[in-house]
């Protein structure tokens, strides 16, 4: 509005300047022709001949002429105020359009561009420390899968005007200069300046998590969403704002990663963690193609009969420099990346190929494959499975699928979608690690599942833990009424599972039984077992 002020008050102006300039011209004009007309003879016949012949032309022709040049004076007059308005308009409206390209409408904030462009000015000046503070709200797509995207725009704008209200009630406000930003759908950003170092704000991004914590109520419902905030100090971390906003980014996902909802600063490992992992996927690629994956798989045992009914199948890399790699140091980085997809692809078509080999001893194997939630977000996946399960003539229902509680809690429509079309091509699914989670009681009754795998956490202490026996009691209570299969993992004591037998519990699988262990062991394996039993049921005596 400002703006639009000193405009029409320059046009004033220039409006003023111009009619003086036209009157001291014409004055000009006509001070030289009436010096030039009594200063010269010629001059003064010419204005005597010009005023008979005006004399000799009819009042009429004089007259008209004379309304003709006031006419047009009129309609110039009136064009041109017409030309002035719309001119004003469009100076409104420029001056709207350049208040909309900084502004985030949803909330009122100063949006991603202006974000930008402060950040490189504040950079620029290198006067003084600069915090910067990048805020991404936690699991906002519950929110919005649950109640509506609508009360989830109702939320990020609740949460903004409580990072303003947060910032602007500190117990010092005047003592650092701080900007509020909207940079992305549920991301926002703070520039804190003036700071003398990473403890000074300490408090107050405390202090902004509680804020931001406090129950929203909205559409009757009551809701509570968290926030992780990373944060990134200049110069310390970055004297450019590219450096300083990546390593912010980098803060923040550490927090993702440790369970949500707090505040990190940068720290120099962060960087040496994203190296190793850029290069871990690198050699990832490296690997699906070299073919340096291999599935070792281990055994599902029935407790009363101590017979194998089928097999885990586990991925391990045989790297050529770090030997063999367990699951746990690659698999994140394989599904962070999506490398995942083509990975899992690899392993459903190599465990069926190796199923129907191990089915020659013994046609009611079956093993069991570990999803990953981004494998279940491939459109292609079930169609992929049906063409693999052909191609070695398999049953669907000698494949079991595990799926975890997590990927259960993030699963969106398109998720349950493909699990109900794997339920239909009649592939049993499993819920994993049941008991570490808070989603399944939820999906119990949505899904026919086949059972639940109780977590090796439960199962460590339920021979001296009375709080491990009374959650694994429960649970066991929980699957019989449901009529699902029970399998506890992690066996590693004959008490361990012999507790489990009694509650109801006949498959397990752990240490106790076997390891994990290659096709070719597992075969050795086998053939060990097969040739114990023989002898044992050829010293058993004759009736």
């Amino acid at each position: 509005m400002n703006r639009l002020n000193t405009r029409n008050s320059s046009h004033q102006w220039r409006k003023v300047l111009f009619i003086v300039i036209v009157f001291g011209g014409l004055l000009t004009l006509f001070s030289c022709l009436y010096i030039l007309t009594f200063s010269s003879d010629t001059a003064w016949f010419f204005l005597l001949e010009l005023y008979h012949v005006t004399m000799r032309i009819p009042s009429s022709l004089i007259i008209i002429a004379f309304v003709s040049v006031i006419s047009v004076v009129c309609v110039y007059k009136r064009t041109l105020r017409k030309v002035n308005l719309e001119l004003h308009n469009l100076q409104g409206q420029l001056v709207e359009l350049d208040l909309s390209v900084y502004l985030d409408s949803g909330t009122g904030l100063a949006n991603r561009f202006k974000f930008l462009e402060r950040l490189d000015a504040s950079m620029a000046k290198g006067k003084g420390k600069i915090a910067l503070c990048i805020l991404d709200l936690d699991d906002l797509k519950n929110i919005n899968d649950t109640l509506g995207h609508k009360v989830g725009d109702q939320v990020i704008a609740i949460i903004a005007q409580r990072i303003k209200l947060s910032l602007d009630n500190t117990p010092q406000p005047t003592l650092y200069k701080t900007n509020i930003f909207r940079i992305g759908g549920d991301e926002f950003a703070i520039l804190i300046m003036g700071i003398s170092e990473a403890n000074d704000i300490a408090p107050i991004l405390n202090k902004l998590l509680k804020n931001i914590r406090r129950k929203i109520e909205l559409s009757g419902e009551s809701i509570s969403i968290g926030v992780s905030i990373g944060v990134s100090i200049s110069p310390e971390h970055g004297t450019c704002s590219d450096s300083l906003l990546k390593k912010a980014d980098m803060a923040m996902y550490k927090v993702k990663e440790s369970g949500k909802h707090g505040v990190a600063f940068f720290k120099p490992e962060y960087m040496r963690e994203l190296e190793y992992r850029v290069n871990l996927e690198q050699e990832l690629n490296k690997a699906i193609s070299k073919g340096e994956f291999e599935i070792y798989y281990q055994p599902v045992i029935d407790i009363a009969t101590e017979k194998e009914l089928g097999f885990e199948a586990l991925i391990r890399w045989n790297h050529p420099v770090r030997g063999l790699v367990p699951p746990d140091d690659f698999i994140p980085v394989a599904e962070q990346t999506g490398l995942i997809v083509p990975m899992g692809q690899w392993i459903i078509k190599q465990v069926c190929g190796d199923l129907s080999l191990l089915q020659v001893n013994n046609p009611d194997y079956f093993i069991a494959i570990n999803i990953a939630p981004q494998q279940l977000a491939d459109r292609a996946f079930v169609h992929n499975v049906r063409s693999i399960l052909a191609c070695y003539s398999l049953l669907p229902s000698q494949i079991h699928f595990e799926i975890t509680e997590t990927t259960l809690m993030n699963a969106d429509s398109d998720n349950l979608r493909v699990l109900r079309e794997l339920n239909n091509l009649g592939i049993k699914l499993w819920i994993d690690d049941f008991g570490t989670g808070y989603s399944s009681f939820s999906y119990l009754h949505k899904f026919q599942f086949h059972g639940i795998k109780l977590d090796r956490s439960f199962i460590e202490g339920v021979v001296d833990s009375e709080r491990s026996q009374n959650i694994v009691k429960g649970i066991c209570a929980m699957g019989d009424a449901l009529k699902l299969e029970l399998l506890g993992e992690g066996i590693e004591q004959p008490e361990q599972a012999e507790f489990l037998l009694k509650q109801g519990c006949s498959k397990v699988q752990g240490y106790w039984y076997a390891k994990p262990m290659s096709l070719s062991t597992l075969n050795m394996w086998l053939a060990n077992r097969n040739e114990n039993t023989a002898i044992e049921m050829i010293e058993q005596p004759s009736a």
